[in-house]
């Protein structure tokens, strides 16, 4: 199974199809960056650049999806939805950030490109990093939103 790209997968044929829209357009208002350090930013930059594209990978595992996303034990059945939409739609995903901005010391909006066999389906879409319990993650809201074009509006168990 892959968990997260399905979700993405329909977001993406939305897309092509011309109905879809990429979130490019936001900016993130001023806002105390997470850490404080220049090199602590940079880090925490590229762990987020590392959970977002490991997370929208096709082939992350379920379990390992889990730990990337923000209350990711309590959406198993959402990316089951995803897992089965992109079996269904056959398209295989990665996400490749181009920015992160923090927005708060606990959040950061993460501006990156669907792809889909290196062609770039969802350009400069944008979504939200938080930190969980030490962790940057998805968050959920990102994550939900996705699954959601992808049931086509259903309400998505744990979303």
């Amino acid at each position: 199974m892959r968990p997260v790209a399905p979700a993405l997968g329909l977001a993406a044929l939305i897309a092509l199809a011309g109905c879809g829209s990429s979130g490019s357009g936001s900016t993130a208002a001023p806002a105390p960056s997470t850490p404080s350090t220049a090199a602590s930013q940079t880090q925490a930059i590229a762990t987020i650049t590392t959970a977002w594209t490991t997370f929208f990978h096709t082939g992350t595992k379920p379990a390992a999806a889990e730990q990337l996303l923000q209350n990711g034990d309590k959406m198993g059945v959402a990316i089951k939805v995803a897992a089965k939409v992109e079996k269904q739609s056959k398209i295989t995903e990665d996400a490749k950030v181009s920015k992160v901005t923090f927005t708060s010391p606990t959040t950061a909006t993460v501006t990156y490109d669907l792809l889909s066999h290196g062609h770039v389906l969802l350009p400069g879409a944008t979504g939200q990093a938080v930190l969980e319990d030490g962790q940057w993650k998805v968050s959920t809201s990102t994550f939900c939103t996705l699954v959601g074009l992808a049931a086509a509006g259903k309400k998505i168990p744990g979303c």
